[in-house]
C-alpha cells in the first residue's frame, strides 16, 4: 500500500521532462524515423536506444546542475570562468545564435508538419489548418508557468503513445526481427547518416538547457536535495522511455509496411499515407491525428523554449513573462505559419534545423559533463564515473553528430 501511495506521488510530481519528450517527439522525428524504417527495416531500432540512454544521463546532469548546484546550464558554464567577460560573451553568443536558429527553423517545420495532419484528416484547406494550429500555438506563448505546460505536455505524450503504440502493434510486426534490431548493434550499408539523424532528433541541445531551468524552478529550495533528484530521475526515466518507445513505434511500422516497397518518404505524410492500404483508413485517421499531435506539442514547447533560455541570458526583467519575448514567440509562430500556408515542404526545414541542432549539441553536453564535475557547485552530487564514461560517449556521439551536420550545411551552400 505504501509503495504504491509513494509511486502515485512520484507520479504527480512529474513533470519537466514531458516537456522535453513532447519538444523532440514532433513530425522531423515521425519523417527520420519513417525513413529509418523504410529504407533499412528494423535495423537501426538499436540507434534510438543508444540515443535514449544517452539523453536519460545528459538530463539527468542537467537536473542535478539545477537542484544540487542551484544553476541552470547557462550559469553553470559561465562559472566556469567568471572573472572572463570574453568567455561569458562566447558563452551568450553560442547559446542565443544556436536557439534562435533551432528554434525558428523547428518551429516552422512543427506547425508544417502539424497542419499537413489537420488538413488530411479534416479535408480542410491548407492554410486553414495552418491558422488554427498557429493561433494555438500563439495562444500558449502567454504561459508563463512550466507546471501548466507541463500538464499540457503530459497529455500529448499520452495521446501520442497510445495513438502510434497501437498502430505499431495492429500492423503486426516480426517479434524476431524487432528484438534482432533492438539488441544488435549494426550499420547497414548506407545507414550512416540515417543513424545520425535519428541521434540528432532525439538529442537536442537547447532541451538540455531548459531541462536545467525547468527543473530548478520545480525542485530547488525544496530542502531535501537527495529527495528532489530521486523525482527528477523518476520524472526523466518515465517520460524519456515512452519518448523513445514512441519513435521506436513509428519505426517499426514504417519497416513493416514500407520496408522492400522503394517507397520514399519526403513528408510526415508518407507515414499516415502508408497505413491506409494495410489497416484501412481508420488507421490513416489514427496517423494524421499522431501526426497532429506531433506536431501541435512541439509547435508548443519551442516558442516557451526559446523564451525561457533567452530570459536568463539576458535576465530579462519579468523573465519569461518579458513583452520582448512574448512578441518573439509570436513572430517564431508566425514564421511558422507563413511557410505552411505557403505550402512550403517540411524536409529541407527539418534537415536544417537538425543541423543546426547538431552544431550546438557537443559544446552544451560537454559544458554538463564538466559543470556536473564541479566539486564547488555540486558538493558530494557530482558525477559517479559510470555516469562520466557514458556522457563522454554521449560527448562523441554528439561531436560527430555536430561534424555530420556541419558538413551538410556546407554542402547545400556550395551546391554540392
Amino acid at each position: 500500500m505504501s509503495e504504491q501511495s509513494g509511486l502515485k506521488a512520484r507520479f504527480k510530481k512529474m513533470g519537466p521532462a514531458a516537456i522535453i519528450t513532447s519538444a523532440f517527439i514532433g513530425p522531423g522525428t515521425i519523417v527520420t524515423a519513417s525513413v529509418s524504417g523504410a529504407t533499412f527495416g528494423y535495423a537501426l531500432l538499436w540507434v534510438i536506444l543508444l540515443a535514449v540512454i544517452a539523453l536519460i544521463v545528459l538530463m539527468e546532469m542537467s537536473s542535478r546542475i539545477g537542484i544540487a548546484g542551484g544553476k541552470n546550464v547557462i550559469e553553470a558554464a559561465i562559472d566556469m570562468f567568471p572573472s572572463s567577460i570574453v568567455w561569458k560573451r562566447f558563452v551568450q553568443i553560442i547559446i542565443v545564435a544556436g536557439t534562435l536558429a533551432i528554434c525558428f527553423a523547428f518551429e516552422a517545420g512543427n506547425i508544417v508538419g502539424a497542419s499537413a495532419g489537420l488538413s488530411d484528416f479534416t479535408h480542410m484547406p491548407l492554410w486553414v489548418a495552418a491558422t488554427i494550429t498557429a493561433a494555438i500555438a500563439a495562444v500558449t506563448v502567454f504561459l508563463t508557468s512550466y507546471t501548466i505546460l507541463s500538464r499540457i505536455m503530459q497529455f500529448f505524450v499520452s495521446a501520442m503513445a497510445l495513438l502510434f503504440i497501437i498502430t505499431m502493434i495492429a500492423v503486426l510486426p516480426s517479434i524476431p526481427s524487432v528484438l534482432g534490431g533492438l539488441v544488435i548493434p549494426k550499420i547497414p550499408e548506407g545507414g550512416v547518416i540515417n543513424a545520425l539523424a535519428l541521434v540528432g532528433t532525439t538529442l537536442i541541445g537547447v532541451n538540455l538547457i531548459l531541462h536545467s531551468i525547468t527543473s530548478r524552478e520545480k525542485w530547488a529550495g525544496n530542502g531535501n536535495v537527495k529527495s528532489s533528484i530521486k523525482e527528477a530521475r523518476f520524472d526523466i526515466m518515465f517520460n524519456i522511455l515512452i519518448g523513445g518507445l514512441i519513435t521506436i513505434s513509428i519505426i517499426i511500422v514504417a519497416a513493416t509496411v514500407l520496408y522492400g516497397t522503394n517507397a520514399e518518404v519526403k513528408s510526415p505524410l508518407v507515414f499516415t499515407k502508408s497505413l491506409e492500404p494495410v489497416l484501412g483508413s481508420w488507421a490513416r485517421v489514427i496517423g494524421d491525428i499522431g501526426l497532429f499531435a506531433a506536431g501541435l506539442s512541439s509547435a508548443i514547447a519551442v516558442p516557451f523554449t526559446m523564451r525561457a533560455i533567452l530570459s536568463k541570458v539576458f535576465n530579462t526583467e519579468g523573465g519569461i513573462a518579458a513583452p520582448s519575448l512574448r512578441i518573439l514567440g509570436l513572430v517564431v509562430v508566425v514564421f511558422g505559419a507563413g511557410l505552411a500556408i505557403s505550402g512550403t515542404s517540411p524536409t529541407q526545414i527539418i534537415i536544417f534545423a537538425q543541423a543546426t541542432s547538431g552544431f550546438i549539441l557537443p559544446f552544451i553536453a560537454a559544458l554538463l559533463i564538466v559543470a556536473a564535475n564541479n566539486k564547488k557547485v555540486m558538493k558530494e552530487y557530482i558525477n559517479k564515473p559510470w555516469q562520466n564514461v557514458v556522457g563522454g560517449i554521449a560527448v562523441a556521439l554528439t561531436f560527430i553528430l555536430g561534424a555530420w551536420g556541419l558538413y551538410n550545411v556546407v554542402l547545400r551552400l556550395i551546391g554540392g
